[in-house]
C-alpha cells in the first residue's frame, strides 16, 4: 500500500483536514505529533512540523525516515502577493524559491499534479466560489515581499516551510506537491510585522506582540479579521485535498 506523508506547520490547517475523515488514529513521528488513516488504497500520514523552514525541514526527515513515502504534500495557508488572488483560493506550486534577506533564490521545480487530482480539487474549490490555480511558492521568514521584487513569477504565494521541504524530499528522492490557500494579501495585510514579532526560528515573542498592540490598538479588531481569513483558507485547503486524497488513482 503506497504511503503519502502530509505535512502542516499549523494545527489550525491539521485539523481542518482532519475533520474530513474518520477513523484516523494518533501516532508519534519521531518527537512530533503524527496522524494516519488509510483512504481508497492508500496510507495517509499527517504531521504538524510547526512554522519555518528548520521545523518543516525536520518534519519532513522523521516522516521519510519512518515511513519512506512514495510522496509528500506540503499544504496549508498563504499570503498572496497579487492583489487578484482572493482569500480563500486556492493555488497548486509547480515550483518553489527561498528569499532571504530581500534576496530571491533559484526556482526548484516541484513534482506536476495529475490532471485528474487538479480537476476534482478545482470542483471541490468552486462550490465555495473560489479558484484553483498554478503558482509558485516563495519561502521566507516572514517579512513582506513586494510584487515588483518577484518579476514576472506566476501568483507567487508566500509561506514558511516549502523550501525547507523540498530540500529533504530532492535528497530522498521523492517526488513532492505544494498547495497553499490564501489566508492574506495587499487586499487583506496581516496587521503585525511577522519580522518584528518573530525571531529567526518562527517563534512567537509575545513581548514585542504586546508591545506592536499597545503601539496600534486597531490590531485587535484587524486580527479578528485575520482569523476569520485563515479559517476561510485552512478549510479551503483542506476541502481541495480531501477531494484529491479521495481518488482511488491518486498517489
Amino acid at each position: 500500500m503506497q504511503t503519502i506523508g502530509l505535512i502542516a506547520a499549523m494545527t489550525q490547517e491539521r485539523d481542518a483536514l482532519l475533520r474530513w475523515f474518520k477513523g484516523w488514529q494518533r501516532l508519534a513521528v519521531g518527537p512530533l505529533r503524527g496522524h494516519g488513516w488509510v483512504i481508497s488504497g492508500k496510507t495517509c500520514l499527517l504531521v504538524t512540523s510547526g512554522m519555518g523552514v528548520r521545523r518543516a525541514s525536520q518534519a519532513a526527515r522523521y516522516l521519510v525516515e519512518q515511513s519512506s513515502p512514495q510522496l509528500l504534500i506540503s499544504f496549508g495557508i498563504a499570503g498572496a502577493v497579487n492583489p487578484d488572488l482572493e482569500i480563500g483560493d486556492v493555488v497548486l506550486a509547480q515550483a518553489v524559491c527561498r528569499m532571504e534577506h530581500g534576496v530571491i533564490g533559484s526556482l526548484s521545480p516541484l513534482a506536476a499534479w495529475p490532471e485528474a487530482a487538479r480537476e476534482a480539487a478545482s470542483l471541490a474549490i468552486a462550490k465555495r466560489g473560489r479558484r484553483l490555480l498554478s503558482g509558485t511558492a516563495v519561502t521566507t521568514g516572514g517579512s513582506p515581499v513586494m510584487e515588483s521584487q518577484l518579476g514576472a513569477m506566476q501568483h507567487p504565494v508566500l509561506e514558511m516551510e516549502t523550501a525547507g521541504i523540498a530540500q529533504v524530499a530532492a535528497q530522498a528522492g521523492i517526488p513532492l506537491l505544494s498547495m497553499r490557500a490564501i489566508s492574506d494579501g495587499p487586499r487583506a495585510p496581516i496587521p503585525i510585522d511577522l519580522v518584528e514579532v518573530m525571531d529567526a526560528d518562527a517563534n512567537l515573542r509575545a513581548g514585542k506582540l504586546l508591545r506592536e498592540v499597545i503601539r496600534d490598538p486597531g490590531i485587535i479588531l484587524q486580527a479578528r479579521r485575520m482569523l476569520r481569513n485563515t479559517r476561510i483558507a485552512a478549510d479551503n485547503a483542506a476541502i481541495a485535498l480531501t477531494a484529491v486524497l479521495s481518488q482511488a488513482g491518486f498517489g
